[in-house]
């Protein structure tokens, strides 16, 4: 394809694959002409040129468009390359090697100070760390769960009771050695169910257990909040184990105070849009989780129209 010397300005950036829900739902809200969507899979036919001064993409209209100083571009980063993107690639072979240079290449482009970010890359990796999440909360005067990284059952039992929760501080599923997806939920152990257990060896988050009266799922688009309720009678501590569960979460206008308290802490992690997961116990409601890249289409439809409307509406710079 030749460069076009009088290409238009690109205008938004979606990272992510245009078969996702998730973005196509914020597509279809979106001009063809002028937006990119790109991802580490993609970026091959999307990406024409790049330099340390300029940058020449495909649009979805087809045309080339170019990252312009005049024009200022808008990006919504969903996900960086799609889930199994990399699935049975070895580490440190050739295969890996060309996944890695799209990677940073993909890396630069986030980087662009050209380009405005919903959530810039950086702040996103920091938000998707727990530590990081609760640190951040505590810091807001939020109410978390108390919260160790340690070795030690014994150490835990004392200092957070039993049973106590255990969850993944990394990704939370991962690919058996006979090809199947198995995900970690959140559970309730004692010390004696983690005796001989190398608790840093991939290490957990222990957390008080916290009985769950409501969950909560906040999704914040910038000082915007919306609430869904999920009652949480019946259903297992990690409320993703029950296929009803998420059909069942309803609209709430009750927790204001709450909503505000989750566009804080977003606002103090520089994440413009996130999902949040708070529990509703006796005491009040406590934040326990934050996705700067989470879903929100499993709530109702009343919902997730305004969302979609409200990132687009943001990408267009309305």
């Amino acid at each position: 394809m030749a460069l076009s010397q009088d290409c238009d300005p690109v205008r938004v950036f979606l990272i992510g694959d245009a078969t996702d829900r998730h973005v196509s739902t914020v597509l279809a809200r979106l001009p063809r002409e002028g937006t990119v969507v790109i991802d580490a899979a993609t970026l091959p036919s999307a990406l024409y040129r790049l330099s340390p001064e300029e940058g020449t993409f495909v649009d979805l209209a087809g045309e080339q468009v170019r990252l312009s100083p005049e024009v200022a571009a808008r990006g919504w980063i969903r996900r960086l390359a799609p889930a199994g993107w990399d699935t049975g690639t070895v580490l440190g072979s050739r295969a890996a090697a060309r996944l890695a240079a799209r990677m940073t290449v993909l890396a630069a482009l986030l980087r662009d100070a050209r380009i405005s970010w919903m959530c810039g890359v950086d702040a996103l990796f920091a938000a998707e760390n727990k530590l990081v999440q609760y640190r951040a909360a505590q810091t807001a005067g939020l109410r978390v769960p108390e919260t160790f990284i340690c070795a030690d059952p014994a150490y835990l039992a004392a200092e957070l009771g039993e049973p106590f929760v255990i969850k993944p501080l990394g990704p939370g599923n991962f690919m058996t050695d006979d090809g199947r997806d198995q995900v970690v939920h959140t559970q309730a152990v004692t010390a004696r169910d983690l005796a001989g257990v190398d608790l840093l060896g991939a290490p957990f988050l222990a957390q008080k257990l916290l009985t769950a009266r409501a969950h909560l799922r906040i999704v914040t688009v910038g000082g915007r909040a919306w609430t869904a309720e999920l009652d949480a009678g019946g259903l297992p501590l990690d409320w993703r184990q029950a296929a009803r569960a998420h059909r069942s979460f309803v609209p709430s206008a009750r927790w204001d105070s709450v909503e505000r308290d989750a566009v804080c802490l977003a606002e103090h992690l520089q994440t413009g849009f996130t999902c949040q997961d708070w529990i509703v116990e006796d005491a009040g409601p406590a934040f326990v989780d934050l996705n700067p890249g989470g879903q929100w289409l499993f709530l109702p439809d009343s919902m997730t129209s305004q969302i979609a409307d409200s990132l687009a509406d943001w990408l267009r710079g309305a």
